[in-house]
């Protein structure tokens, strides 16, 4: 008798499939306490206008279309369906690449890797990130790149919108170069290795260059429009990473090495290692210019993580486009009981480690969200705040603006490390109501001067929530709610 044929699930069900465990996972994360970034983010993208800084009142490092997607969400809630939105996108981006490349077996591969990505706790998806949101533009630029090598009908539109795209997410954060190095890498491993397509290959990047340039010139265009010149967005997108590399390099805390683990560790554990490890191993055998290309943009994705010097787990979600579409090019070139027993894995340590995260891991920003729900409730109309160092998601849970440019602590290490600007901020008449000594002034890379005389001068110490200290100016008087008996 003859062994009947085993029954392949359709990629038309698959996808659907794991964009709803995608959607439905993530919408159970969105009780977590709003974050740093997301509120950092938030109250810059929120407050961008002519000003004396670049973003108006204040200053970050990023460039401009991640604080318009911000200001366009308006509150965390909606940024994080943008989010969302943006996570659904990077799946079926990284399907499409797949299915034009190995049809629809990789492609049901990739867009269940994807969706597996989406929903890791340990990449810091519960919060809404750069790389996140700039995820689904490589995964559509990667597809597009592909469409427009691999077929001919459409091709000029295919190459000039995988070069927008990849302008899109590097404007969104300056280091994802993804889409750019995967054309680069494509381009020169199919010319090599196939002579009859280097016209096609060149008249793809000259289309593609085109789509970028234009890109490039309406974000930097609208910067300018709303007061963020050319000149400033240089200042802080480029040189100012070069700066705060040194200051960490050589000043940084014990935290820092130990963030290097982590990160290493969920690298790892999450499935990106095995992907990156399998792709590289692939392309050099095989010498195919598709897993070449691949390979060469997860290796750069990681050198970027690793050369970032702050080590955060969410720089890891660069890789989740070129690892998806990875996976799924394996999908027909290893042992299928091998791809299996490696997804079975990898899915099963994520989900273990989702479980704990929600379900009984304490929400790292706790201590924030209660020193800031304190002070909404002691603030009267009007008042203003600072908080030393970082930690905007303090002001934003209070309902505060800063009357200080930096909202996070990086930018005080590299910018103001003697704390010149704050000192002249805290005897200004624009002062703020309120000081939150979060991590003391003397903290690491920090140089305080006069600034601790010239808080004990201006300020009374009123509290201590969470081990820390609320100061408020001794002009005013505010009725004072209770101190949480209980700090998270």
């Amino acid at each position: 008798m003859s062994t009947p044929a085993r029954r392949r699930i359709p990629a038309w069900a698959v996808i659907p499939a794991a964009i709803t465990v995608l959607i439905a996972v993530r919408l159970v994360m969105f009780r977590t306490y709003v974050g740093g970034d997301e509120a950092g983010f938030l109250m810059v993208g929120n407050h961008w206008h002519d000003g004396t800084s670049l973003y108006g009142s204040y200053w970050v490092d990023r460039p401009p279309l991640l604080l318009w997607l911000n200001d366009l969400a308006g509150g965390v809630t909606r940024l994080r369906f943008l989010g969302l939105a943006a996570s659904v996108l990077t799946v079926l981006g990284a399907a499409w690449a797949a299915q034009l490349a190995r049809g629809a077996d990789a492609a049901r591969w990739a867009a269940g890797a994807a969706a597996m990505f989406g929903v890791a706790q340990w990449l810091g998806i519960a919060r809404v990130n750069g790389e996140m949101l700039a995820a689904p533009f490589v995964a559509w630029s990667i597809a597009l790149t592909l469409y427009a090598v691999t077929r001919t009908p459409w091709r000029v539109p295919a190459a000039i919108g995988a070069g927008m795209l990849a302008v899109a997410a590097l404007s969104i954060k300056q280091s994802v170069i993804e889409a750019f190095v995967f054309a680069l890498a494509l381009a020169l491993a199919t010319a090599v290795q196939r002579r009859e397509s280097r016209g096609v290959v060149v008249r793809v990047l000259a289309w593609g260059a085109l789509g970028a340039a234009l890109t490039l010139a309406a974000v930097v265009l609208g910067a300018d429009a709303r007061g963020t010149s050319p000149s400033d967005l240089f200042d802080a997108v480029i040189r100012f990473r070069a700066e705060a590399g040194e200051v960490i390099r050589s000043s940084a805390s014990d935290a820092t090495p130990l963030r290097l683990l982590v990160m290493m560790g969920t690298w790892t554990v999450s499935g990106l290692g095995a992907a990156t490890a399998l792709t590289v191993w692939q392309g050099v055998r095989r010498k195919d210019p598709l897993l070449l290309a691949t390979a060469a943009t997860l290796l750069c994705s990681l050198v970027i993580a690793l050369f970032g010097g702050s080590y955060w787990a969410h720089y890891l979600i660069q890789m989740v486009p070129a690892a998806s579409l990875g996976i799924g090019l394996m999908a027909g070139r290893l042992p299928s009981h091998l791809m299996r027993r490696l997804a079975v894995a990898t899915v099963a340590l994520t989900m273990v480690n989702l479980i704990w995260s929600v379900g009984f891991q304490p929400d790292d920003n706790g201590q924030q969200h209660t020193v800031g729900t304190w002070l909404r409730e002691a603030r009267q109309p009007g008042d203003t705040g600072v908080v030393a160092f970082g930690q905007p998601n303090v002001l934003y849970e209070a309902h505060m603006s800063s009357p200080y440019l930096y909202l996070w602590s990086l930018p005080v290490r590299t910018r103001d490390s003697h704390l010149r600007e704050l000192s002249q901020v805290i005897t200004s008449p624009q002062r703020p109501t309120w000081i939150v000594n979060w991590s003391g002034l003397n903290s690491w890379g920090i140089e305080p001067g006069r600034t601790e005389a010239l808080l004990r001068d201006g300020y009374r110490k009123v509290a201590t929530i969470c081990g820390r200290s609320i100061w408020l100016l001794t002009t005013q008087t505010r009725t004072l709610p209770e101190v949480p008996k209980v700090c998270p």
